[in-house]
């Protein structure tokens, strides 16, 4: 083949867009194509899942050390500058024809844009949102111009949602670069760390009801209200238990409100735990309460484990359930409250339904064959 991939992504932490820049990486070096990997900051929990055809490229521009906010700007921008020459001088020393640059999430787009810069590279923005902020519900505009500006160098802006997709064709201009491929579905790693295993059963025990929740502990998804609709299920003596597997920002205001309601012996943060979805088959229910999303992979990763899900109009999320009923009309704690209610009142037929149809409308919507082909055809 004549075509060499160089795919940008944020880091190797654990999270939905790096877990799709990897399959994508994985799919393409399987169909023959050459894929470097180069990843901007530190720490690594995927890269086990990286295959070994592909070569990872670590520049490690964002620094946690404690220093002048001013030292950690000018450093920044220094190793941001070595970053885009060293990938610059990757894709020139590249004997293939076609070189195509592929960029996830905010910092990678602006690093691809400006590697393209006065070089022969195709150029594909992969979004995978409604919109462009940090972690919370709030759409920064100023990044929305920057991206705007950036985006007229790009051969092709990819959406992982229709819903996604549409919002960004009204908030930045219309585009007939636009596309939208769904996410690669992820498969289930059965692989798991018998003392995570022991400590979740030992955990949950016997409680009639069983709820997991596997994001980011942080404002996008909205721990706070789910807290306030696990303390009403309380204040009613509903038997429930609640494992959460994330770190984030507010993980310990959201520590300390499980103690103020009295919930610990109801809810439990585990902190961020490799290979989650191993661990799906021990509950019942996905909660994921974000304010906006992509499509994610949480979801997908629960109904292939036949576990049913609660979830809001996001990324086309409602396109995998005909039944609505665990869909949430709001995302405040009375409307995660109600949805939960809802599911606790259902019986064990009417739960089993609910899973078997999702799941196979989720493998009628996510097919992974179909998908690489998409890829492979913007790419070339």
């Amino acid at each position: 083949m004549n075509t060499e991939i160089f795919i940008i992504v944020t880091s190797l932490f654990t999270g939905g867009a790096e877990r799709q820049a990897i399959w994508l990486a994985n799919s393409l070096s399987n169909n023959g194509y050459d894929v470097n990997l180069l990843i901007l900051k530190k720490g690594d929990e995927l890269s086990y899942l990286v295959n070994k055809k592909i070569k990872i490229y670590r520049f490690q521009i964002y620094s946690i050390e404690r220093s002048r906010k001013s030292f950690k700007n000018l450093r920044f921008i220094r190793l941001a500058i070595i970053s885009i020459l060293r990938t610059r001088k990757l894709i020139k020393n590249s004997k293939k024809n076609n070189k195509v640059v592929v960029s996830f999430l905010y910092h990678s787009y602006v690093l691809g844009y400006f590697v393209s810069i006065f070089s022969k590279t195709k150029l594909i923005y992969s979004v995978r949102s409604d919109r462009l902020g940090k972690r919370g519900s709030k759409k920064l505009y100023l990044r929305h111009l920057v991206f705007k500006l950036i985006s007229s160098k790009s051969n092709s802006i990819v959406f992982n949602s229709k819903h996604g997709m549409q919002k960004f064709k009204n908030s930045i201009r219309k585009n007939d670069n636009f596309f939208h491929i769904h996410n690669g579905l992820l498969p289930i790693k059965k692989e798991d760390n018998n003392e995570f295993k022991v400590e979740i059963s030992n955990f949950l025990k016997d409680a009639q009801y069983k709820y997991i929740v596997a994001a980011r502990v942080d404002p996008l998804n909205n721990f706070s209200n789910l807290i306030d609709s696990f303390n009403m299920l309380n204040n009613e003596n509903v038997d429930f238990k609640c494992i959460i597997f994330g770190r984030g920002q507010e993980a310990e205001l959201i520590k300390r409100k499980i103690k103020n309601y009295n919930l610990n012996s109801k809810i439990l943060m585990m902190g961020n735990v490799k290979n989650a979805s191993s661990y799906f088959y021990m509950f019942d229910l996905l909660i994921h309460p974000a304010l906006h999303a992509g499509f994610s992979n949480s979801i997908s990763e629960a109904i292939q484990s036949d576990l049913n899900v609660a979830v809001g109009k996001i990324g086309d999320s409602e396109d995998l359930f005909e039944n609505k009923s665990l869909i949430f009309e709001s995302l405040d704690s009375v409307g995660i409250y109600s949805i939960l209610k809802s599911f606790n009142s259902m019986n064990s037929e009417e739960k089993k339904l609910l899973s078997m149809n999702s799941k196979i409308n989720l493998h009628t919507l996510l097919d992974n064959e179909s998908t690489i082909k998409k890829w492979i055809a913007l790419i070339e």
